[in-house]
């Protein structure tokens, strides 16, 4: 048999990886050691990507001693290689391998700066890339996209501005990569105007072009953008994959466009891609969305194999629907089929219990969250804070906060909204105040939780201070913040203003809006024309919800117009209301 020489290896171990059998390239090269054949660059190039992919920092480290003891660190491109090896875990390495290294040209500072971004170190990243030009180096496309999303991490909108001159400049900003870049960055910095004005200007827009800006639509909550979207990209060369359902089905919902739902559902058919677990769990999610339950668990029961992410969305669905006895004993299914459950269940479980009030479920669901170690995933903390708020139980709320050795936004919002609901609107406040010396910046969630405690506690002052501030602090109003309002106005008995504010909204008045109204007019005795616009509205825009007929018919009945009492009546027959049924719990076994 005739020997193997380093060609013969090399060409093997580049095969493999091409192929994606990292593990297998690795043995290869192991193998050609032993067999006594030096290998060259070329080798070194293709192992290291290999040992990328499979993260292991001991064999990055003995590759890298491999290197040294024959004389290949001399090598720019292997250098480059391993340096990107340390990128994965120890960047602290990559930084000396690289001022290690006394001849450095634009590949090697290129692949620095990508290195500090991969590792997440985003100031060291424009700090390497401010340091090849002074030392005279002219960055290139590579290099501009290599820095691009440390600025876009960094929220440094002005030096990603700068960059995109200088592309234009240099005479290579017609590359798509790049143009892909800047769509990303300037999404990530809250700039959906000039992410777009970009993407509509790229030539030859492929695939993650498209990914990308509907994406950014969806960061920026624009989902009617992204519908508008995908229906260009039928008019392209470009196939949508899956990623591009999946950020379409997650806009659908929230634009509550059913039509367009239904036929994106027959695409995904007819596209082959109703097989997939991610695609078929995130449709299911959108018809939960659009409040058909029914639909849900048809698509569940069909859906094969089921993994946890489909048994904690099915959980989800059912209370998010206030069906919380079913979204119990679908766990009790989960448990059934052998399917351990993870954080975002136990997030399921928790708002069911808080729906029926099952203290000692959700206590126990605690325990049982931190004997396996949960207690470090932020928005289950955050459940369990909204759980034992709806409670009333402020204190062992306040107990979990406290005990977090880190808090982002939602876990602050989640203890404002609770101290809100709880009428504890100074305590709220105080929270806020708190949030916001610590140097948070707050979001539209944190001001729903705010003005929401304001309207709860009837701090008219307080709830118009913050409202008339929002866009200080880079926030538009919505629908929830002027819900909020509105409830707060109507409370106070100042309906005129509430009607005033409701008419002189940038959008369409909600279910959620017109229901705040009603709140506020019941609890202050008003007119009953006012009241009585609020149920109409409410019918009109949630035809298939009983309380808000029993309302309006009860208003009709207190002024005396049983005509229309008997209308309503028989205009309820006829959609086949009913009232929700009663329920008991369920154990919960772990």
């Amino acid at each position: 048999m005739t020997a193997r020489n380093v060609i013969s290896w090399t060409s093997t171990i580049s095969s493999l990886v091409n192929s994606r059998r990292y593990v297998e390239a690795i043995g290869s090269f192991k193998s050609m050691l032993l067999a006594g054949k030096r290998p060259n660059y070329v080798t070194i190039v293709s192992v290291a990507r290999a040992i990328s992919l499979v993260d292991s920092e001991y064999l990055t480290r003995e590759v890298h001693s491999f290197v040294i003891k024959t004389g290949l660190d001399l090598e720019a491109s292997v250098v480059t290689a391993i340096l990107g090896l340390y990128s994965v875990n120890a960047i602290t390495d990559a930084v000396r391998l690289f001022y290690e290294t006394p001849r450095k040209d634009l590949i090697l500072w290129s692949a620095m700066v990508s290195a500090c971004t991969k590792s997440m170190s985003f100031k060291q990243a424009i700090e390497k890339f401010r340091e090849m030009q002074y030392f005279g180096m002219l960055p290139n496309n590579v290099t501009v996209v290599s820095v691009l999303p440390a600025c876009a991490h960094l929220g440094a909108l002005m030096s990603g501005k700068e960059l995109h001159a200088f592309s234009i400049k240099q005479e290579f900003y017609s590359d798509t990569n790049l143009q892909n870049a800047l769509v990303d960055f300037y999404s990530k910095c809250g700039n959906l105007y000039s992410s777009v004005f970009v993407f509509d200007r790229i030539p030859q827009k492929d695939l993650v072009s498209w990914n990308t800006i509907t994406r950014a639509c969806l960061e920026n909550q624009n989902p009617r953008k992204v519908l508008h979207i995908f229906k260009r990209i039928g008019t392209s060369d470009v196939k949508p994959n899956e990623i591009t359902i999946l950020n379409v089905l997650l806009a659908c919902p929230k634009t509550k466009e059913v039509h367009f739902g239904l036929g994106l559902h027959c695409f995904i058919v007819k596209s082959g891609l109703s097989s997939s677990i991610s695609v078929g769990t995130t449709l299911l999610m959108m018809y939960s969305g659009f409040g058909e339950v029914d639909s849900c668990r048809h698509l569940f029961d069909i859906l094969h194999p089921k993994d946890v992410v489909a048994w904690s969305a099915m959980v989800s669905v059912y209370a998010q629907a206030g069906k919380p006895k079913i979204a119990l004993n679908t766990f009790k299914q989960m448990q059934s089929a052998n399917e351990k459950p993870n954080e975002i269940t136990f997030v399921g479980l928790l708002q069911a219990c808080s729906l029926m009030g099952a203290e000692e479920h959700g206590k126990s669901i605690h325990g049982h969250v931190y004997r396996k170690e949960y207690s470090k995933h932020l928005f289950l903390n955050s459940a369990l804070i909204d759980f034992y708020s709806k409670l009333g139980r402020l204190s062992q709320a306040k107990a979990v906060f406290d005990h977090m050795d880190s808090k982002d936004l939602i876990c602050w919002s989640s203890m404002i909204n609770g101290y809100g609901i709880n009428g504890c609107g100074r305590e709220a406040l105080e929270a806020f105040y708190s949030m916001l010396q610590q140097g948070w910046k707050p979001n539209d969630v944190v001001f729903v939780s705010v003005l929401s405690a304001c309207s709860h506690c009837g701090m008219l002052d307080e709830g118009w201070k913050w409202f008339s501030c929002m866009k200080e602090y880079g926030v538009t109003h919505n629908l929830a913040h002027y819900s909020c309002m509105v409830g707060l106005l109507s409370r106070q008995g100042s309906i005129n203003e509430a009607m005033q504010m409701i008419k002189c909204m940038p959008m369409e008045p909600d279910a959620t809006v017109w229901g705040a109204l009603l709140a506020g007019c019941r609890a202050g005795n008003v007119e009953t024309e006012v009241m009585e616009l609020a149920a109409k509205e409410l019918i009109r825009l949630d035809p298939n919800n009983m309380s808000y007929y029993v309302i309006l018919s009860n208003l009709y009945a207190d002024r005396g117009l049983w005509e229309d009492v008997e209308r309503l009546r028989k205009l309820m027959m006829e959609k086949k209301l009913k009232k929700t049924s009663g329920y008991s719990l369920v154990e919960i076994n772990y």
